[in-house]
């Protein structure tokens, strides 16, 4: 009966083509949306393991939540640095930050419209927290030329800037490793200042790679500040669990009325679950899409079943006369209808992986993930598509009556 069955499922290809592109299609559909969905998720999760110790501590004038570097408020003194690694228990680390904006070349303003954030690092420290600028994290763009940030009006650049950019420019367009560029801003001469890129790096974390840095020197002159001026600093904690304790300690060591310049501060865990709840409103939002796309391809197997069935009810008749019962009719019709399902649930499947593979290209970022997850979905979808689709059908072909069958013979 099993070879009978997936014969049958084939002997119309036309239609049987049919129902499995429309399954195919709606599986497709899923695949992406629910690979994205998948993607924001492991991306939430990593950010949260490498940034949940992070708190950003900026001036209490500045507007709260800037989690990229506070550039608005009063600038802070730079020895806070030293002061909060000090003489705050359970910090790992702290850093200075400052993003100055600029107007320049670089990528031939055909990635960054106007205004382009430059973030001032401390290379010493950096190195010690393996930022952007530690070796390890730098790459060869296939010149064998990439390098460091190791010197003021220098930049280095994250490898997701990089990679759309390589979507976006032609070669002549790219910027050249060593190649030199001028950047203007409020704070420079009339003729800007001329930096040179030096390096494309890539830590694996969202918050960097998705970033351009230069020295601090060279940001805080961009910025208009001075030496000992800083817009805000980075500080990890030791202990995820002593973050608020960390924050909280902060806070009232610079409360107003205690220095001259009192602070506040932001978790960066608070910002991303902020997002997270966001991300699972979009979430939801795209199993509903994914499984109405599905469900029309169940509808394609029921009505493409339903017309077999119609048009061999004569053979049907035959059979239950040649002893067949209504359960082998009914498991017979169903297993054509999974074998449908079942194939354009895996067809789905390859097209949609394709074409988050063709989503990550564009944005320059593996966004689209395929899990085993969701190959487990994909293919219990197709199955249930393919049985809930023909059980009408078979359930029909069942009552079918064999006296009738033969007498119209």
């Amino acid at each position: 009966m099993f070879g009978f069955s997936i014969r049958n499922a084939f002997r119309r290809k036309g239609i049987a083509f049919f129902a499995i592109l429309g399954t195919a299609l709606g599986c497709a559909l899923m695949t992406v949306l629910l690979g994205i969905s998948d993607g924001m998720d492991r991306t939430m999760s990593d950010t949260m393991k490498e940034l949940g110790g992070a708190i950003l501590v900026y001036s209490a004038d500045a507007p709260p939540g800037m989690m990229g570097g506070a550039r608005e408020g009063t600038p802070l003194p730079i020895s806070y640095v030293d002061e909060i690694e000090q003489d705050i228990e359970h910090v790992e680390s702290a850093a200075p930050s400052v993003t100055a904006t600029t107007v320049g070349t670089l990528f031939k303003d055909a990635i960054f419209e106007g205004a382009v954030p430059l973030t001032g690092l401390d290379l010493d420290r950096d190195l010690e927290m393996e930022g952007p600028t530690h070796p390890d994290h730098v790459f060869d763009v296939g010149d064998g030329e990439s390098g460091t940030l190791e010197n003021d009006y220098e930049v280095i650049v994250g490898r997701t800037i990089w990679d759309y950019a390589q979507q976006e420019l032609s070669a002549d367009e790219m910027p050249k490793i060593g190649e030199a560029f001028t950047v203007k801003n409020v704070n420079t001469p009339p003729e800007g200042v001329e930096m040179t890129l030096v390096g494309v790096f890539e830590t694996g974390n969202m918050a960097y790679d998705y970033d351009i840095y230069t020295t601090l020197a060279t940001a805080q002159e961009l910025a208009g500040l001075s030496t000992d001026q800083i817009a805000s600093v980075v500080v990890v904690a030791d202990d995820v669990d002593e973050v608020e304790a960390v924050a909280l300690a902060i806070e009232e060591k610079y409360a107003d009325g205690e220095v001259d310049v009192p602070v506040r501060v932001t978790l960066a865990k608070d910002i991303i679950e902020n997002i997270s709840e966001s991300l699972n409103t979009m979430r939801g939002f795209l199993w509903i899409v994914s499984l109405v796309a599905a469900i029309a391809g169940g509808i394609s197997i029921f009505i493409v079943m339903l017309i077999s069935v119609i048009e061999r009810t004569k053979e049907f008749g035959i059979l239950k006369a040649s002893g067949w019962s209504n359960g082998n009719i009914i498991g017979s019709v169903v297993l054509q209808s999974i074998t449908i399902g079942l194939i354009g649930a895996l067809l789905g499947l390859a097209v949609g992986y394709g074409a988050g593979q063709g989503v990550d290209q564009y944005l320059g970022a593996e966004i689209a993930i395929i899990t085993v997850r969701l190959v487990v979905i994909i293919g219990v979808f197709g199955i249930v598509v393919g049985l809930i689709g023909g059980l009408y059908p078979a359930v029909r072909a069942a009552r079918v009556s064999p006296i009738e069958s033969l007498r119209a013979l």
